[in-house]
């Protein structure tokens, strides 16, 4: 450390004693300890400031803290629950509270209101109570996707693409929900605009959270840290054979394969050898190695494969808040790095 550097991270170590809630001193503060390598206390500090911002109602500001900096170990919060209603944009009739409680049905605490497999294309809007939605894990466990609550709606994603339902929702307590008709819903959404966004933002959040919830590694992970990455992430696509990564590449994401298979391949005398077969549910990039070092070996599409890519930054937050999950990490990193030592020693 320069004489220099000592001397500001003093001042401003004095300084933050002096003036705690200062959000500026707080900042530099915590640079200039990182900057040094301080790792724990330039949390400490960051934490704090990110804790000031919340209460102050500076969400925002917090949110952006929390992505810039992921030692904080924070998932975004204070996020109005209201933002992610859908009452208030539908058409003026269908808010009326005759024309609902004409369409109201009641759905007894943990009865159905859809069933996984059933060709259901209507759109259902909470009016009390609330809908929990989950999936089965491969060992036979329910994994909970979401609690849809008062003003929210599910089945959207059935309007733009009719099929059986991969889900199951249930009530979680009593609740009447409201059949929206399929055919008005599709006239409105020509007439509006926000409403046809809404939905479609809310269809791709919510598959994009299955998705991430479908991964063995990841569905264990609190429902709201799943939901954060959802929303902070989107899907590719890769035909079979494409390349999805070359060897040594530098990620600043994660890749979780969502649907179809892809693997590591290496050329050794003219002949390309799969390495590691990558099936749903396997991660790339999710370790501090591969991330500063680049991709193992090249990436190679076996199918079509759909791959959900999340923000490092975000991934590493969830990491950082939810330590059960960086344990799992570390058991399928180790597990990998021995299977493609494995192959490259018969190679």
């Amino acid at each position: 450390m320069s004489i220099d550097q000592n001397n500001q991270l003093n001042a401003y170590a004095d300084l933050v004693k002096l003036y705690p809630d200062n959000e500026a001193y707080l900042r530099k503060y915590a640079e200039l300890l990182l900057i040094e390598n301080k790792q724990t206390t330039a949390a400490e500090v960051l934490r704090h400031l990110h804790t000031l911002l919340v209460n102050r109602g500076e969400h925002k500001q917090a949110n952006t803290l929390a992505t810039t900096f992921p030692q904080i170990g924070r998932i975004r919060n204070g996020i109005d629950p209201n933002d992610d209603r859908i009452d208030k944009l539908l058409p003026t009739t269908m808010q009326n509270s005759l024309w609902l409680r004409l369409h109201q049905h009641k759905v007894k605490e943990g009865h159905h209101l859809i069933q996984r497999g059933e060709h259901e294309e209507t759109i259902y809007l909470v009016c009390e109570g609330e809908l929990a939605e989950f999936i089965w894990s491969s060992d036979g466990k329910p994994v909970l996707l979401n609690l849809i609550t008062l003003g929210n709606v599910v089945g959207e994603s059935y309007l733009f693409n009719p099929g059986p339902h991969k889900s199951d929702i249930v009530a979680n307590k009593d609740s009447i929900v409201a059949k929206l008709p399929r055919k008005k819903i599709l006239a409105a959404l020509e007439k509006n605009p926000s409403l046809k966004i809404a939905l479609q933002q809310k269809s791709a959040s919510r598959l994009i959270n299955a998705r991430i919830s479908s991964s063995p590694l990841l569905q264990n992970v609190p429902l709201n840290m799943r939901k954060d990455l959802a929303e902070q992430s989107h899907t590719r696509q890769y035909a079979a054979g494409e390349t999805i990564h070359k060897a040594g590449e530098k990620l600043d994401h994660v890749d979780l394969v969502a649907k179809g298979s892809a693997h590591f391949q290496l050329l050794g005398k003219g002949i390309f050898k799969e390495l590691k077969t990558l099936g749903p549910g396997s991660l790339i990039g999710e370790s501090e190695a591969v991330h500063i070092q680049g991709c193992p070996a090249d990436m190679i599409a076996n199918s079509n494969v759909t791959v959900v890519r999340i923000p490092y930054n975000a991934f590493r937050n969830v990491v950082e808040a939810h330590p059960p999950l960086r344990n799992t990490l570390i058991a399928y990193a180790e597990k990998n790095q021995l299977q493609i030592m494995s192959k490259l020693n018969e190679l």
